[in-house]
């Protein structure tokens, strides 16, 4: 026999031996070496030292996705059809080979969503909030507006129920929870329920903060009744809070009503190396102790530079290879931290936020607008998602 073929044989034969020995994974991609009870939807739980999901046939989880596929493919997939000579069956087939052969399990934590993914891959359901009241700008103390709310979020979260593969509900991106919702209450009428709240609060010498943790304790309150009635199910993962934005008394409330904190890893402080390029483990840190709850981070950017490295108002911009270093260590860090149950990056493919930041002149994403992953990134993620779930799986399953 050639000696080349020989050789190509007998590495096959190992892979393969290698990939056999290794735990099957279930059709929600936990691993069986972590067995709990299945009880046919996500939950999570403490395994060992750690924070996990449970799916629904039992097993340890944690999620890697990645955001903006769906936005992707309504109206930015023209050179990804291209490659396919406009068969978009084939296309999407193609790219959700390429989803799972970056080592990523999950699909999206953002609509709009792809649904073919949807059928596939564990996602985060999005429930807004009714129209005509942005993230903020609503008076939770209203008893009217309480029962639009509810009635609203139970009919939303009826749509997806009895979907298995909804790993939680979450809603507004970004909430404020400062000075600008401060303001709001003080805006109002003096006869409205929340400026009378307000007053009073500050009569009696409460502080600003304390107030904004009793109007998160009552939104909080609410939004929880309504999904666990809507979906019974599935975990209630509250708002996408952004690292280091909101005060304790508020992180203190939501956590007595989440299952799961949201959050996403946006810290662009001057003082600080951006969160992209450094794994802040003392933020974290500190959202597990407010909250005492597991953390879904919901939207990390890893951006690179399309050329020359360059400065930019959101810190440096560094070229892709030196940015896939700083991606996989941050993932890795990230998946070993105890109260982190998975993370979604921002974004998969397409062109979203790109020119607002950084005017078309670095990318944040995995995959080319064509659906081929970028030379360095792509490999580095790749291995690093792989390695990092594999690492963490096998610690919480050792005795």
């Amino acid at each position: 026999m050639n000696v080349h073929l020989l050789v190509c044989c007998i590495t096959l034969l190992a892979t393969n031996l290698l990939r056999a020995a290794e735990p099957a994974i279930d059709r929600f991609g936990g691993t069986s070496a972590i067995k709990r009870q299945a009880t046919g939807f996500f939950r999570v739980e403490q395994v060992k030292d750690r924070w996990m999901f449970i799916t629904p046939e039992g097993h340890g989880y944690l999620a890697l996705g990645a955001n903006y596929i769906g936005k992707f493919m309504q109206g930015q997939s023209r050179e990804l059809l291209k490659r396919f000579e406009g068969d978009r069956k084939k296309a999407g087939e193609a790219l959700t080979q390429t989803i799972r052969d970056l080592g990523l399990n999950a699909g999206e934590a953002y609509a709009p969503f792809w649904p073919e993914l949807q059928a596939k891959m564990p996602w985060v359901a999005n429930v807004t909030y009714p129209q005509g009241a942005a993230n903020y700008q609503f008076d939770v103390f209203d008893s009217a507006w309480q029962d639009k709310l509810y009635t609203h979020v139970v009919r939303e979260c009826k749509t997806f129920a009895k979907d298995p593969f909804v790993l939680g509900v979450a809603f507004a991106d970004q909430p404020e929870w400062g000075k600008k919702r401060i303001a709001y209450f003080e805006s109002l009428d003096d006869s409205a329920p929340g400026k009378k709240r307000l007053m009073e609060h500050r009569k009696a010498g409460g502080s600003d903060q304390e107030f904004l943790g009793l109007a998160a304790d009552t939104l909080y309150t609410r939004l929880k009744a309504a999904v666990k009635e809507g979906a019974p199910n599935h975990l209630f993962f509250g708002e996408r809070f952004v690292l280091r934005k909101a005060p304790d008394t508020v992180l203190k409330a939501v956590g007595k009503h989440v299952d799961v904190f949201c959050t996403q890893a946006l810290i662009l402080s001057r003082h600080r190396p951006p969160e992209w390029q450094q794994f802040q483990a003392d933020g974290w840190d500190h959202e597990l102790k407010m909250t005492g709850k597991p953390i879904l981070v919901v939207d990390w950017a890893a951006p690179f530079s399309l050329g020359e490295t360059f400065e930019s108002e959101h810190g440096r911009i560094k070229k892709e290879a030196d940015a896939a270093d700083d991606s996989a260590k941050w993932l890795t860090a990230a998946l070993t931290h105890p109260g982190i149950v998975g993370v979604f990056r921002c974004q998969l493919i397409g062109l979203h936020g790109n020119d607002r930041w950084f005017e078309g002149k670095a990318k944040r994403n995995y995959l080319q607008d064509d659906g081929i992953p970028f030379p360095s990134i792509g490999p580095k993620m790749s291995e690093a998602n792989r390695s990092a779930l594999k690492a963490a799986y096998e610690k919480a399953a050792s005795k």
